[in-house]
């Protein structure tokens, strides 16, 4: 017995000295219209037209205390089509700072990958600015743009998929408290210095069903 209460003390200890960013699941579920496709694993939602699917994201700690996030993006072409499929990574280090994003776009018989967009803190800087987080997902969207826009894609749906890779960047940022939802619209932040956020356990906040169920949630991407 004090065995396992001491183990669980040095669990709990642990726990508690580990800080870094947190994806609260929950949230980005609900900017996505909610993980109700593919068993609770999955969101789909509409753009400029077009379906797409976005999966629960696979969230991987990193040694040094920061996150690596990868999802899965489908563009849904409809019963008699094949569906396009794009992927998206974000690694982020203990601080939150965005150490690199990147995406690719699979299409039938073509495939477009991003270059990797790297623009970490400053040596002296403890947390990124918005303008910078914002400038990682432009950079994205522009460069899966420009490589799409020289494969002479004409479909719709295929067309605003950077866009659509973009939105899910920006609720990604949103999810793991990068910035705030009046930055993201383009709100002047405010002028008083905030207080410094207490730091919390590295963990992914959600499922709402794993709660109800006492099932672990599943972060798998699979189909």
């Amino acid at each position: 017995m004090k065995t396992i209460t001491f183990l669980l003390t040095l669990l709990v200890s642990l726990s508690s000295a580990w800080a870094g960013p947190i994806l609260n699941l929950d949230r980005l579920g609900e900017q996505l219209g909610g993980w109700e496709a593919k068993g609770n694993r999955a969101a789909d939602y509409e753009r400029s037209g077009s379906k797409y699917r976005s999966w629960k994201p696979e969230v991987t700690p990193m040694l040094d205390g920061g996150l690596f996030i990868s999802m899965r993006i489908d563009h849904l072409r409809g019963l008699f089509a094949s569906d396009d499929h794009a992927s998206l990574q974000v690694t982020l280090d203990s601080k939150g700072n965005i150490v690199s994003a990147q995406s690719s776009m699979a299409f039938q018989g073509q495939k477009i990958t991003s270059d990797a967009i790297r623009l970490g803190a400053d040596a002296g800087t403890e947390v990124m600015g918005v303008q910078q987080v914002a400038k990682v997902g432009t950079d994205l969207l522009a460069d899966l743009s420009s490589k799409l826009l020289r494969e002479n894609v004409a479909e719709p749906g295929r067309v605003t998929f950077p866009a659509v890779i973009h939105h899910n960047y920006n609720l990604l940022c949103l999810a793991t408290g990068l910035i705030g939802e009046q930055h993201l619209s383009g709100e002047a932040p405010p002028k008083a210095k905030a207080a410094k956020p207490e730091q919390k356990p590295l963990k992914v906040e959600g499922d709402k069903d794993a709660k109800k169920t006492g099932q672990k949630s599943s972060l798998s991407t699979a189909s």
